[in-house]
């Protein structure tokens, strides 16, 4: 069986990212507001980047779960570098702010009464990120939205 090629786009599956973006406003009956787009990405984003959070804390909590962990072994220099990796990722969750602060909050509101009760406080990787890191359920910010 010969290989098939593997293209940029069939491998991202960008046929299906590029077509998650579906802002309400821009439905039959609501007036379109341009900055919806901008926050779907933004939020977008971020899920995709909680994923690979996750995804490091799943290997870092692999190692740990271990009977012995050798200080001086492979494996903690890998948790090492994927701890400073997650350090990283969080960083550029923060400057991401800067972007969504492009809109102002008068912008938000041409679209915001169209996602109630739709929230930050649901995404279930950010709680998952919270619960893998040890934070208690009585010490969560918004902890009535889960």
């Amino acid at each position: 069986m010969e290989k098939q090629p593997m293209y940029y786009g069939s491998y991202l599956g960008l046929d299906k990212v590029l077509d998650a973006q579906h802002p309400v406003s821009f439905q039959p009956g609501n007036e379109p507001a341009h900055d919806e787009m901008l926050f779907i990405i933004i939020h977008q984003a971020y899920e995709l980047w909680f994923k690979q959070i996750l995804f490091e804390l799943d290997y870092i909590t692999g190692v740990f779960n271990k009977e012995k962990i050798n200080d001086n072994s492979e494996d903690m220099n890998l948790v090492r570098h994927r701890l400073h990796r997650i350090i990283h990722i969080l960083q550029l969750l923060n400057k991401q702010v800067e972007v969504l602060d492009t809109m102002t909050p008068l912008d938000f509101l041409e679209f915001r009464n169209l996602l109630t009760p739709s929230s930050g406080f649901q995404s279930k990787q950010f709680r998952l990120i919270e619960a893998r890191l040890g934070l208690e359920l009585d010490n969560r910010h918004h902890k009535d939205y889960y």
